[in-house]
C-alpha cells in the first residue's frame, strides 16, 4: 500500500463516528442491522398518515405510497446540555438539533476533547431543506407571521447548521455548510480532507443530516420521479422502481493519519483519496445522471489515492434503485475501474439505500460510515431487496458482484473500499478508503504504575450515570494496559465539566473499586489532577459518553389544511322536445357553420380533438350530464349525440368500454393507443384517409382520476386487459401516435411475456425512451408550456380555458409524467414500422417539457427485429394537417400494414 500520494490530500484517518438512522440509535446498532439484512423502510398505519395531516381521501389516493424510513425520537433534544433555551429549542429545526448531538457524540467516540488544547477543529456540514419550518413553525398560530425574524431564521436556515456546532462546542476551525444536493455530505468529507492537507485544522467534523416533516405521510408517487412505486428500494434489481425517502444523520471525525497514530487514536479506516466534480452540460437534463462526469470523478479519486484499483474489494454505490440510474452508474463505475486496471476479483457492491432509504444530504456520509465499518469489521453486509439483476445492468459483463448474504472477509482481508455519491444537479463525489494500518504492540506498563481516572459531568446526577456506565463497561476487564488506555482516553479525550471526580488506579480491580466507591454514595471529588501526567505509549478506546436527557421540543402546526373548493353542480336540463335542436346549435356555434343535419358526421364537418373538448364541456354544462370525451368520440352525428344524452338524462346510458371503434373492416383489429392528452380524434382523421380494410379501434384514457394508473407499465397492463377482453388470443396488432407508440411498445412487451404473438407494431412519430430520461416537469411548468402546445399544434384560436376545464392539461401532464419515469426493461422480439415526420419538432416545446430530441432510429436498439422508417410530410403536429400531409400519412399507414390488410 502507498504511504502518501503527492496528487492527493495525503492519508486521512477516520477516528470517530456517530449517527442516528432509521431503526438504529447509533452506528453500532446501524452496523448490526445492516449485517442482519434488516430493512427500516416500513408501511405507515392509517393513524400515522392521519397524524401527518393527510385527509382520508389523500391517504386513499391511488398514487399515495404510505411507506418511508422514519427516525425515532426526532423531536427529542437535551437543550440544557448544550445551553439552549426552551424557546430556541422549540424553534430550532430538529435537523440542527440532531446534527449538533451527533457532532458531540462523534467527538466523544474519537476521544477528542474540543478546546484550545486540541488545535483548530473544522466543521463541514450538510442539511436538507427545513420542512419543520414550512410544515410546523410557519403553520403555527404563534409563528405564522415570523418568517423573517432572526430567531426563526437562526434556528432553521442551512447557513447556521455548521456554525452552531462550532459555537456550542468551541471549535475554531473553518465552519461551513456544504450544499450539493444528494452528494453534500461526501463533498463535505472531501473539503474536510483538503483542509487537513492544507494544515488549516488538526481535526475535522464532516457529515450531514436529513429529516423531512411530517415523517409518516408517505409520498405521492409521480411517474418520472425517483421515488419507488411500491415503497421499497430495490437497488440493481429487475424490479427496480425508484428509491424511498429516509431520515437520519451521520458525522465522522477526521485527522491526518500521522497525527492519529501519534495520538493513539482508534482508526476505523483511512481515506486515501477523494474527488469532486460536476457533469456540466454533458447530459440530457439538469437532474439527469451524467455517466461521463461520474466516470471522471471516480478516475480522479483513484488517481489521487494511489491505491491500486485491484485492491478495492467493495464499493458502496450511490445506488438509488431506479431502472435507468443504476445501469448508468455501474457502467461509469466499471469503466473507471477498468481504466485503472480493474477492481479486485469478485469486487462486491452495495447500497445502503435499500435498508434505510435515501438520506439526501446525509446519504454520502452514511455510505462512508458503512464502507469504513466494512473495513473495520472485515465484513460486507448483504444487499437486501435483490433477487434478479436489472437486465439493463448487463450484469454478466460487469466486474462486480452483489452479495445476497453477508460476506466474512477475515480469511481474505478486505484491503480497500470506495464510496460514490452523486447529487441532482451533477456534483459527483467519490472516496477511496483503505483498511487501518496494523496496530503496533505497545510496551507493557511497569507493575504498580498508577494512572489518573478523571470523570467530569454537567451535574452530580450525570456524573453518577457516567460512572455507572463506565463500571458496566468494565465487566471482564483484567489487563493493566486497559486501565492505562481508559485513563488516557478519559484524561485527554473528554471535556472538563463543572462537576468532577478523580482517583488513581493501577489495576482493573482498583479501577472498579474506585467507581464503586463513588456509586455507593461517595462525594464527588472536585480537586482534579492539574499536573501533566505521562501515560507512556497508550491508545484511545471506546468509552460511554456523557449521558443526555432528551426532552420533547416541538411546535405543532395549527393552521388547517387548505381544501380545494368543491365545484358547483350544474343544473340538469329536462329531456324533451328540442334536445336535438339544442345539440345542433352547440355544434354550429363551435364549428362556425349553419344548417348542420341530424345525420352529418362530426369529423366530415371538420371537427377535431381539441374542438371536441370545448363541445363536450358545453354539452356537459348545458345538460348537466357527465359526458366523457371517450363517449363523445363514438357519437359521430347529432342524432347519436342526442340519443346518448336522452339515455344519460333518464339513467339508461351504457358505460363506455374504454375501446372506441374507429373503423369497421375485415380481418383482425389494429388497436391504437391515444397520444398524450387522452383524445383519439386524430385516428378518425387518419382512418378517413386510409384505404385499408383493416378494422381500427382506439384505447381511451380512464376519465376517472381515481382509476388513472400511476406508471406507464400499469397503463399498458390496463390496456392489455381491455383488448384481451375483446380478443383473448393473439396475434395482436398494435400502434400509436407519439405517447401512444410508447404505451403500445410496452403493451407488446407484456403480451409477449404472457406468451402471446404480436405480429405488427406501428408507431407514428414516437420519441425513443432515451428522450425522456431526466428532468421532471412540475405543474407550473406545464401550465407555462400549455400555450406552446397550442401554438405548436396550430390551435391558437382554441379556447384554452375550455381545455383546462375539461381536464385536458391534467391528463397531458399525467401522460407526460408516465413517459418521464419509463424505460423498457427488455427488447421487443419483432419489427417496428415507424412513420416519421420529415420536419424537426419545434425546440421551444421540447425544452419546456424536458424532452431531448434523439434520432428515432435508436428504436432499433430496443427490438430484435427490423426497424422500417417511412418519412411523411410535416412535423410532429402538422403531419395530420388537411390536404397533402394527412393524405400521404394515410397512404404510408396503408403501406405499413399492407402485409396484414384484411387478414384474419
Amino acid at each position: 500500500m502507498t504511504e502518501q500520494t503527492p496528487a492527493g490530500h495525503g492519508p486521512v484517518a477516520v477516528v470517530g463516528m456517530a449517527g442516528r438512522f432509521p431503526g438504529a440509535a447509533d452506528t453500532g446498532e446501524f452496523w448490526e442491522r445492516l449485517t442482519d439484512g434488516a430493512e427500516a423502510v416500513r408501511r405507515f398505519t392509517p393513524q400515522e398518515l392521519a397524524d401527518a395531516g393527510l385527509s382520508e381521501d389523500e391517504a386513499a389516493a391511488p398514487n399515495r405510497v404510505p411507506y418511508g424510513a422514519d427516525l425515532a425520537d426526532a423531536d427529542l433534544f437535551d437543550a440544557g446540555f448544550f445551553g439552549i433555551t426552551q424557546r430556541d429549542a422549540r424553534l430550532m429545526d430538529p435537523q440542527h438539533r440532531v446534527f449538533l448531538t451527533c457532532a458531540w457524540q462523534a467527538l466523544e467516540d474519537a476521544g477528542l476533547a474540543p478546546g484550545d488544547g486540541s488545535g483548530p477543529v473544522g466543521v463541514f456540514a450538510a442539511g436538507s431543506l427545513s420542512t419543520y419550518l414550512l410544515a410546523n413553525v410557519l403553520r403555527s398560530a404563534e409563528y405564522a407571521d415570523a418568517a423573517l425574524s432572526y430567531p426563526v431564521l437562526l434556528g432553521n436556515d442551512k447557513d447556521f447548521l455548521a456554525t452552531r456546532v462550532s459555537y456550542k462546542l468551541g471549535l475554531r476551525g473553518p465552519s461551513m455548510s456544504v450544499q450539493t444536493a444528494c452528494s453534500s455530505s461526501l463533498t463535505a468529507v472531501h473539503l474536510a480532507c483538503a483542509a487537513l492537507a492544507r494544515g488549516e485544522v488538526r481535526a475535522a467534523l464532516a457529515g450531514g443530516v436529513s429529516i423531512t416533516f411530517p415523517q409518516t405521510s408517505g409520498y405521492a408517487y409521480q411517474e418520472g420521479g425517483i421515488l419507488s412505486r411500491d415503497g421499497h428500494c430495490r437497488v440493481f434489481d429487475a424490479q427496480s422502481a425508484g428509491t424511498v425517502k429516509g431520515n437520519g444523520c451521520g458525522v465522522v471525525v477526521l485527522k491526518r493519519l500521522e497525527d492519529a497514530l501519534a495520538d493513539g487514536d482508534r482508526i476505523y479506516a483511512v481515506v486515501r483519496g477523494t474527488a469532486v466534480n460536476n457533469d456540466g452540460s454533458d447530459k440530457i437534463g439538469f437532474t439527469a445522471p451524467g455517466p461521463a462526469g461520474q466516470q471522471a470523478c471516480i478516475e480522479a479519486a483513484l488517481a489521487a489515492s494511489g491505491v491500486p484499483a485491484d485492491a478495492v474489494g467493495y464499493v458502496e454505490t450511490h445506488g438509488t434503485g431506479t431502472a435507468v440510474g443504476d445501469p448508468l452508474e455501474l457502467g461509469a463505475l466499471a469503466a473507471a475501474y477498468r481504466a485503472a486496471g480493474g477492481p479486485a476479483p469478485g469486487c462486491l457492491i452495495g447500497s445502503v439505500k435499500a435498508n434505510i432509504g435515501h438520506l439526501d444530504a446525509a446519504a454520502g456520509v452514511t455510505g462512508l460510515i458503512k464502507a469504513a465499518l466494512a473495513l473495520h469489521h472485515q465484513a460486507v453486509p448483504p444487499q437486501i431487496n435483490f433477487t434478479e439483476p436489472n437486465p439493463l445492468l448487463n450484469a454478466a459483463g460487469l466486474p462486480f458482484t452483489v452479495p445476497a448474504a453477508a460476506v466474512d472477509r477475515t480469511g481474505n482481508p478486505l484491503r480497500a473500499a470506495a464510496v460514490s455519491s452523486f447529487g441532482l444537479g451533477g456534483t459527483n463525489a467519490h472516496a477511496v478508503l483503505e483498511v487501518a494500518p496494523p496496530v503496533a504492540e505497545l510496551s507493557a506498563t511497569e507493575p504498580g504504575t498508577r494512572f489518573p481516572v478523571v470523570l467530569t459531568a454537567k451535574d452530580e446526577e450525570a456524573l453518577t450515570a457516567s460512572a455507572r456506565a463506565l463500571r458496566d463497561a468494565l465487566t471482564g476487564t483484567e489487563d493493566a494496559a486497559a486501565v492505562r488506555d481508559i485513563a488516557y482516553t478519559l484524561y485527554t479525550g473528554r471535556s472538563r465539566m463543572p462537576v468532577g471526580h478523580a482517583f488513581t488506579a493501577a489495576t482493573a480491580d482498583e479501577l472498579r473499586a474506585g467507581l464503586d466507591a463513588l456509586l455507593d454514595g461517595g462525594a464527588p471529588n472536585g480537586e482534579l489532577p492539574t499536573a501533566q501526567w505521562t501515560f507512556g505509549p497508550a491508545r484511545k478506546v471506546s468509552l460511554p459518553g456523557h449521558p443526555l436527557r432528551p426532552e420533547r421540543h416541538w411546535i405543532a402546526p395549527d393552521a388547517p389544511r387548505r381544501e380545494a373548493p368543491a365545484a358547483p353542480a350544474p343544473e340538469p336540463a329536462a329531456a324533451g322536445d328540442g334536445l336535438l335542436e339544442r345539440v345542433i346549435a352547440v355544434l354550429e356555434s363551435h364549428l362556425g357553420m349553419d344548417q348542420i343535419a341530424p345525420d352529418d358526421d362530426y369529423y366530415d364537418l371538420g371537427g377535431d380533438s381539441m374542438l371536441a373538448v370545448e363541445i363536450v364541456s358545453s354539452l356537459r354544462d348545458l345538460f348537466g350530464v357527465a359526458l366523457d370525451i371517450d363517449e363523445f368520440e363514438q357519437l359521430r352525428t347529432p342524432d347519436q349525440m342526442a340519443g346518448w344524452l336522452r339515455g344519460a338524462l333518464s339513467g339508461s346510458a351504457s358505460r363506455h368500454s374504454g375501446i372506441t371503434r374507429i373503423r369497421e373492416g375485415e380481418g383482425r383489429t389494429t388497436y391504437l393507443v391515444h397520444p398524450a392528452g387522452g383524445t383519439n380524434f386524430l385516428y378518425f382523421k387518419l382512418a378517413a384517409h386510409s384505404r385499408s380494410a383493416m378494422p381500427l379501434a382506439a384505447l381511451s384514457f380512464p376519465s376517472d382520476p381515481a382509476r388513472q394508473p400511476a406508471t406507464l407499465r400499469d397503463l399498458a397492463a390496463l390496456y392489455v386487459e381491455r383488448i384481451r377482453s375483446e380478443q383473448p388470443e393473439g396475434p395482436y396488432r398494435l400502434g400509436g401516435y407519439s405517447f401512444g407508440g410508447n404505451v403500445a411498445f410496452e403493451m407488446a412487451l407484456q403480451l409477449q411475456q404472457a406468451g402471446q404473438e404480436v405480429e405488427h407494431l406501428v408507431m407514428l412519430d414516437t420519441h425513443v425512451p432515451e428522450s425522456y430520461v431526466g428532468g421532471h416537469v412540475d405543474a407550473e411548468d406545464f401550465e407555462a408550456a400549455f400555450p406552446l402546445l397550442l401554438e405548436s399544434a396550430a390551435l391558437e384560436d382554441t379556447d384554452p380555458q375550455a381545455l383546462l376545464d375539461r381536464g385536458f392539461l391534467a391528463v397531458w401532464q399525467h401522460n407526460h409524467d408516465l413517459l418521464k419515469g419509463y424505460y423498457p426493461d427488455r427488447r421487443f422480439a419483432g419489427d417496428i414500422m415507424l412513420l416519421q415526420a420529415e420536419q424537426a419538432e419545434g425546440t421551444a416545446l421540447l425544452d419546456a417539457l424536458r424532452i431531448t430530441a434523439r434520432d428515432k432510429s435508436l428504436w432499433q436498439q430496443h427490438i430484435t427485429g427490423q426497424l422500417s422508417v417511412t418519412k411523411v410530410p410535416g412535423d410532429h403536429f402538422s403531419m395530420f394537417d388537411d390536404g397533402d400531409p394527412v393524405t400521404r400519412l394515410g397512404a404510408a399507414f396503408d403501406e405499413a400494414v399492407a402485409l396484414y390488410d384484411g387478414e384474419r
